[in-house]
């Protein structure tokens, strides 16, 4: 297994909440927000291009793994000057384009969302535009992870606000991501009075130790930052976020358009990021912290495995563990295996890699 990092902050600076894609050539694409703090002013969006290398050596060098891997990152490079702070970048590699969409605002309950494009050359972006002309309710389209195209064509993306209660939704795109249509809100009616139902012994004391996130985080209770997939019959699935101490899940039968009311997964969930990617063979990999609980630990950092209609989860392997914040991870496949990036204790942007072979040797189970 490789671990390397992708990019190491200046001190008194802070890194947070990558994304990372795959070209079909192979280079992976990374970004993220960085700055003094979250929610400052002076946060914007980075990006890097990595290429990996398959060393022709007998034996792994210094920085790589056991099948010789290794992958050199460009120098980061600003993307944004915006006057406010700017959140959570997300990839979409589609045809011959790259599209970066982050938000941007003080006030998340007023983020607006923009998206610049690139062609996969990466070596020029276009000027950013809002990605819905006038939206200012909390941002459309993808909030932290990346969009998918689904067997029909259209582009969907898990979007969310936190105002009040956090609710979820399913924005898509049938021309190409010119214009989007926002499904109906996903919600938990925490706030009249159904919290006890959802979730009698999810809320726990806040722990001693909690990462640096901006003060507006703590204020709702609910859903957010939504990942999508698709089955091989159609049908969609999203995972969601929640302040409940579990993953929350929602289906839809109609590409996008609506969705059944969430319910509560088996999957613990500590209210942070997490990711989830569907490879060509119909496998499920998911990235999170394993914790219980509102607020919870962000470590350790584990990697799981299960069917294409999210049933099935075993955990496989422990990317990163000990005291600190390893969080927010980001997935990607190619050909040479399954890629990783997460924020390693606000400092640094990290990489792990795991080959094919590597995941086969390391599962206690198997999927029939």
């Amino acid at each position: 297994m490789l671990k390397q990092f992708i990019y190491k902050a200046e001190p008194g600076r802070m890194v947070h909440a990558s994304c990372l894609a795959a070209l079909p050539d192979g280079r992976l694409l990374c970004a993220w927000f960085g700055g003094s703090r979250e929610g400052a002013a002076d946060t914007e969006i980075y990006f890097s291009v990595g290429h990996a290398v398959r060393a022709r050596l007998p034996l792994p060098a210094a920085g790589e793994d056991e099948s010789g891997m290794r992958c050199d990152w460009d120098a980061p490079v600003c993307l944004t000057r915006e006057p406010e702070a700017c959140w959570n970048p997300v990839l979409l590699v589609y045809h011959e384009y790259v599209y970066l969409f982050y938000k941007t605002g003080d006030r998340i309950a007023d983020w607006q969302t923009k998206v610049m494009v690139a062609r996969t050359d990466t070596l020029y972006w276009g000027e950013a535009r809002p990605l819905v002309p006038g939206d200012a309710g909390g941002g459309r389209g993808p909030v932290r992870t990346k969009p998918i195209i689904l067997i029909s064509g259209r582009i969907c993306a898990g979007g969310s606000v936190e105002r009040g209660e956090w609710q979820s939704f399913c924005d898509f795109s049938d021309d190409y991501g010119q214009t989007w249509t926002k499904s109906a809100m996903l919600g938990l009616n925490l706030l009249t009075g159904n919290a006890a139902k959802v979730s009698a012994d999810a809320q726990v004391p806040l722990p001693d130790e909690l990462p640096p996130l901006s003060p507006q985080s703590f204020n709702g209770r609910g859903i957010i930052q939504p990942v999508i997939w698709q089955e091989m019959n159609g049908r969609l699935h999203m995972y969601m976020r929640s302040t409940e101490g579990y993953l929350f899940e929602s289906v839809s039968e109609d590409d996008g358009r609506t969705w059944t009311d969430p319910v509560a997964t088996p999957l613990f969930n500590n209210n942070s990021g997490f990711d989830l990617i569907r490879t060509p063979g119909g496998s499920l990999f998911l990235a999170c912290n394993p914790v219980k609980g509102n607020w919870g630990a962000r470590t350790p950092l584990s990697l799981f495995l299960g069917r294409e209609d999210g049933s099935g989860w075993e955990v496989f392997l422990r990317v990163q563990s000990g005291k600190g914040e390893f969080s927010y991870p980001s997935l990607a496949y190619t050909f040479q295996g399954l890629w990783c990036s997460y924020t390693y204790n606000r400092e640094s942007i990290a990489l792990c890699f795991i080959t094919w072979k590597e995941i086969a040797r390391c599962r206690k189970f198997r999927i029939s």
